[in-house]
């Protein structure tokens, strides 16, 4: 025997005989022979939980060719002499089936798919590699152990056996030991290997990845001391190690897909390898086909158009192909940066992969992805590999299904056992047979017995949304003969076809006519010759041209994309207008008709973003008040709420007031006449001429955010004098709804006293503020005058004199008692408002994307009566109280990002509509990136000339921006012209 060694550090194995070997005590557990007993029964055998609903079943055994019956009978006759099976009666049977190894031998299985599906998964969790990158600090001594016998080391706990029973040609027998392809054999292995060494690996030197053992030290002999207490470990469990896998005492070992050495991981070549082996490109597809593949990444690689502005180059109309060294450059570079951070991140275990796998006539490629903290997917390896001649006669079917296979035979160690659903997608509709037991070929079995160790999801994606897949498996090293298919075709542009419903289906409904035949024909022979009962039953199905009309409505029959197209046409076409559920509901049901046909429709209908954006909202958002605290408050005008009247006739040079609210003690009110264009500067001046001479400085201003108290100056002058500045939401009607009562009391106090003459309005501000201050407020049981001085005013003279005066010390106690009334009566006035509300609210979370309210915003409409009543969607990004939140604005514009909960409408998408906004990558246009102009919707003049309000194809409204003439032209300029036709600008 020998052993691999490495005293040098170089990774070449040494043979034993050369110096004395610190492993030889262990040999045994190197043995074959001696690793076939039976395993103890520990704490971790693996127990198989039904769901409430599972029903077992007795599958019938597949039929085995005179080769597989000889090898069926020597795996019942050894594993009955090792004690992993024995017979059984179990009511549950699985088939029985081999499957061939490249090696020409066959490997017996187990077909557990229906079992798998009703078995409770166990979500015990797989190590971090992240964790493990922490722990390799320092470390320069690395050992890899690997165990022998895998998943027979851990029996079936005692009762659970008759479920994974299978049938024999032979009889029924049920495994005493985990076998291949049960559910949850990766967690109670993981399990079990934790438990085992969880002293070690608490320890931080050892790390278990299933059966994949490694050791890592920061020196020699402290390294060989731990390799051996491992050892000891499995002699001491009876775990056995295959030593053509092991590895010690190396400077450098592969584990996980990662290169692992001393201060360093690196991605393992293969994960890069479809990247990296790109061949330089011979033709302009060759290129174009490069460039697509980047241009899903180039978000993440700085400069990319500089960089690939040579390829770019060659891309352009009537170029002449010549592939220079600075070609070669911008193509190797390009490659390098696909294979590198920030491109290839790390996987990690505990977050969810995602899987996009294509295959072409030539090849397969798939991305393996995980999102960011920016929720964008980002790579973690790539994957291409050619078919064989062989492979290239397989069906598109099994082409796509190895496609898959590949990929996860690739990436097993991060995706088998994972504590979430990995999601695969692909753009081949039927991947899902092989997850219901039937008849397969040995090449499907053997595919679907590895498919059933990972608990995975397939998504059908279209292939024009597969850009990196599909180019990894169109590279063209990988051809081996004509393409044919995705040729180049010539085709019309869109404009030159007319709006006809349903023209575009009628290809998709000859291909139903087609599938159908059978049935239509059945259907006419029972209306024939059918028995007078289900004649009768079915006098409402007809058949005609190939299609079945139910009472005279084509069925359609279930095709998602055909159903989803049909609402499509019937609710978004111009000559529908995008009505209601229920009308579209009705214009659908005239000519067509499904099952759930209500249920699509509606689900399409809530899904329409343009509904959503355009069209009153019946459900508007109702949060629940909030009214403002009053903290802390111990004399008038501590706290006091600031808005502006504007727009009054001119009285001696004003139009406008400055309206002064005691808000939290008094309730008391100070008028102001002002200009309309007051800044800031001069706000603070009639604070302080008509508030600080009475009442010195707040502590706190409530505003409406509006330019006179949001601008650098007032900020500067409220750090001046130590104003802790808490303005209101943008647009918050509930914020500083006092002031708003108070500005209504006086317009209608001047609309009353200044009739025939609105333009002495200032001469009744004083006398306006006296009968507010002098009324008794209901919430304070006191006017705000008494609250203020501690008496009540005398405003119109009395026949005679008071002579019940109080002393000071009776007049400054009363003060004080109402006061403190008017506190409590305020915190009471608080809870009563909210427990009026009687709304349901549910609120927002961060991320979630809304709809603003229009009504607010100054945005540049040609009329505000056919602008959309709501702008987005938005994403909200920080949530900042019950009711108010900050969201993503677009940068050029000029509004405040906070907004309260009632201005807000859920955005809403969902699977049957499909994605109302598909963001479509820029192209690429000499070098320069170019987003497509979908209309212009405006335009201002400016001191640089007239700029232009411009829609873009794919993107929302609130992505709107102003673009120069310039930028318009020439890629635009047949939209501009028109706009300016129609607007008289030329």
């Amino acid at each position: 025997m020998w052993f691999p060694d490495q005293d040098s550090f170089t990774g070449r194995p040494k043979p034993v005989e050369e110096e004395e070997e610190p492993y030889r005590e262990y040999a045994a557990i190197f043995e074959k022979k001696a690793s076939e007993r039976f395993p103890p029964s520990r704490p971790w055998d693996l127990a198989i939980e039904l769901k409430e609903d599972f029903t077992p079943k007795d599958f019938k055994r597949y039929q085995l060719t005179p080769k597989e019956l000889e090898a069926e009978e020597e795996f019942i006759r050894e594993n009955l002499r090792k004690g992993y099976i024995r017979p059984s009666n179990s009511p549950m049977a699985s088939p029985f089936f081999f499957v061939g190894k490249k090696d020409g031998t066959l490997r017996p299985c187990q077909d557990y798919r229906y079992l798998n599906e009703g078995t409770v998964p166990n979500k015990y969790p797989l190590p971090l590699i992240s964790e493990l990158v922490d722990k390799l600090r320092g470390a320069k001594v690395f050992s890899k152990l690997d165990l022998r016998s895998g998943y027979n080391n851990v029996r079936i706990k005692d009762g659970d056996q008759w479920k994974a029973a299978f049938r024999t040609s032979k009889g029924l027998y049920e495994p005493m030991v985990m076998f291949f392809g049960l559910r949850n054999s990766p967690s109670a292995f993981q399990a079990m290997m934790n438990a085992i060494f969880a002293d070690m690996i608490d320890e931080g030197w050892l790390v278990i990845y299933m059966d994949d053992i490694l050791i890592f030290s920061a020196d020699l002999e402290e390294h060989r001391k731990r390799t051996l207490r491992v050892l000891e470990r499995l002699k001491e469990h009876d775990l056995y190690l295959k030593l053509e896998k092991c590895i010690f005492d190396a400077s450098e070992v592969e584990y996980l897909g990662m290169i692992i050495s001393e201060n360093k991981i690196a991605m393992d070549p293969v994960k890069v390898k479809g990247i990296l082996d790109w061949p330089e490109p011979t033709t302009v597809k060759d290129v174009q086909s490069f460039l697509g593949f980047g241009n899903f990444y180039r978000r993440f690689i700085d400069h990319f158009s500089e960089i690939a502005r040579p390829l770019n180059a060659l891309t352009k109309k009537d170029a002449r192909w010549e592939w220079t060294t600075e070609c070669q450059k911008a193509f190797d570079a390009l490659k390098q940066r696909f294979a590198t951070a920030p491109v290839l991140q790390m996987p990690d275990v505990d977050k969810p992969f995602v899987v996009e796998s294509d295959a072409s006539q030539w090849a397969t490629g798939a991305v393996l992805r995980q999102r960011d903290a920016n929720r964008d997917l980002h790579p973690c390896a790539y994957l291409s590999e050619g078919f064989t001649e062989a492979e290239r006669n397989y069906e598109i079917y099994d082409r796509e299904l190895l496609g898959i296979i590949r990929a996860l035979k690739a990436w097993r160690h991060y995706l088998e056992g994972s504590g979430h659903p990995v999601t695969i997608l692909s753009d081949h509709k039927n991947l899902t047979y092989w997850r219901n037991p039937q008849r397969l070929n040995r090449r499907q079995a053997r595919w679907a017995l590895f498919l059933s160790q990972f608990d995975i999801q397939l998504v059908h994606t279209p292939g024009t949304a597969m850009v990196q897949s599909d180019a990894l498996s169109r590279r063209p090293d990988h051809r081996q003969g004509a393409e044919d298919d995705n040729v180049e075709r010539t085709m019309l542009p869109d404009n030159l076809f007319a709006r006809l419903v349903d023209t575009h289906l009628a290809p998709k409904f000859q291909h139903l006519a087609n599938q159908g035949r059978l049935f239509c024909d059945a259907l006419a022979a029972i209306h024939h010759n059918g028995p007078p009962p289900i004649r009768s039953a079915l006098t409402d199905w007809q058949e005609k041209d190939g299609l079945i009309f139910y009472r005279d409505r084509c069925y359609v029959p279930a095709d998602e994309s055909l159903r989803r197209d049909l609402i499509q046409q019937h609710h978004d076409s111009p000559a529908a207008g995008h009505p209601g559920k229920f009308k579209t509901l009705e214009l659908l049901r005239r000519s067509y008709w499904w099952p759930g046909m209500y249920a699509m429709v509606s689900r399409y209908v809530e899904g329409c973003a343009t509904c959503q954006q355009h069209k009153p909202n019946t459900h508007p958002t109702t949060p629940p008040p909030q009214p403002i605290p009053a903290d802390n408050v111990t004399r008038p005008f501590q706290n006091v709420t600031m808005d502006l009247i504007t727009d009054l006739p001119e009285s001696h040079g004003y139009d406008s007031v400055l309206v002064v609210v005691d808000h939290g003690l008094t309730k008391g009110v100070i008028f102001a006449p002002c200009k309309k264009t007051v800044d800031a500067i001069g706000t603070a001046a009639l604070y302080h001429r008509h508030v600080y001479r009475r009442f010195g400085l707040p502590s706190k201003i409530i505003s409406d955010r509006g330019p006179q108290f949001v601008s650098n100056v007032m900020r500067e002058l409220g750090r001046l004098l130590g104003i802790t500045l808490s303005p209101s939401t943008a647009y918050h009607p509930q914020t500083d709804g006092q002031t708003e009562r108070v500005n209504q009391e006086l317009e209608v106090y001047l609309r009353i006293f200044c009739e025939g003459r609105s333009d002495e309005w200032t001469e009744h501000l004083v006398d306006a503020e006296v009968a507010h201050n002098q009324r008794i407020h209901s919430a304070r049981n006191a006017s705000p005058f008494y609250l203020m001085m501690g008496y009540e005013p005398t405003l119109i003279p009395i026949a005679y004199p008071k002579t019940n005066a109080p002393t000071v010390q009776e007049r400054l106690a009363n003060l004080q008692k109402a006061r403190d009334e008017a506190l409590a009566a305020h915190e009471l006035a608080r809870h009563v408002m909210r427990d009026r509300f009687k709304g349901k609210f549910a609120q927002f979370k961060k991320g979630q994307k809304v709809w603003l309210e229009g009504k607010n915003l100054q945005l540049a409409y040609a009329s505000r009566k056919l602008a959309p009543k709501r702008e987005g969607p938005f994403v909200i990004t920080e949530v900042l109280g019950p009711v108010t939140y900050r969201l993503e604005l677009p940068k050029h514009w000029k509004v405040h990002p906070v907004f309260h909960a009632c201005f807000l409408t859920p955005y809403k998408e969902n699977d049957t509509h499909g994605p109302n906004y598909t963001r479509p990558p820029p192209d690429l246009i000499n070098g320069e990136e170019e987003y497509e102009v979908e209309a212009i919707v405006g335009h201002k003049t400016t001191r640089g000339g007239i700029r232009y309000q411009i829609k873009w194809k794919g993107y929302s409204s609130a992505e709107n921006t102003w673009e120069p003439e310039s930028a318009l032209i020439p890629n635009a300029k047949e939209i501009l012209q028109q706009y300016k036709k129609a607007k008289k600008l030329q």
